[in-house]
């Protein structure tokens, strides 16, 4: 018996990488809606919240609130009508370091993380607006990516 209700916090697909000839434990990013549970590791740096407040906001998408959403996940070394699933590190199974940078103007987070000894693997920026969070997860090596979402405290 299947119910009408989707779940948007999901299993993901996990993948071995090779990036600047390291191996890198990384998962695949739904492109948008939907997430999986690495992802959640992602929105507790920026946010500083436990992930069961950020599970607790996922499935409240279910009743229609939208207090959390992602807006999509892109790969930039693609064409724009040619889909490609993007794949980010995660950030629990890999050797992970990081680097913070001074936030300007609306930025509260930002910070350069660093996987397996590459350095400035991925950006991660905080930008804080009235009404809502905005947290952009940038992929620098390898090839170009970035994912998008907003979250309304």
């Amino acid at each position: 018996m299947s119910s009408s209700i989707p779940e948007y916090l999901r299993q993901s697909v996990k993948v071995k990488e090779v990036v600047n000839g390291v191996e890198v434990n990384s998962f695949k990013v739904p492109p948008h809606k939907f997430f999986v549970n690495e992802e959640l590791t992602y929105l507790t740096l920026p946010l500083n919240v436990d992930e069961k407040v950020l599970v607790n906001k996922i499935n409240e998408l279910k009743l229609g609130r939208k207090t959390i959403e992602k807006l999509y996940a892109i790969r930039l070394d693609v064409e724009p009508w040619k889909y490609s699933e993007l794949e980010l590190p995660d950030l629990l199974n890999n050797e992970v370091d990081g680097s913070s940078t001074e936030g300007r103007s609306n930025v509260f987070y930002s910070a350069y993380i660093h996987i397996n000894g590459i350095e400035n693997f991925l950006k991660i920026v905080a930008f804080k607006y009235v009404s809502y969070v905005e947290v952009d997860i940038i992929r620098l090596a390898g090839y170009k990516g970035v994912v998008r979402y907003l979250i309304h405290f």
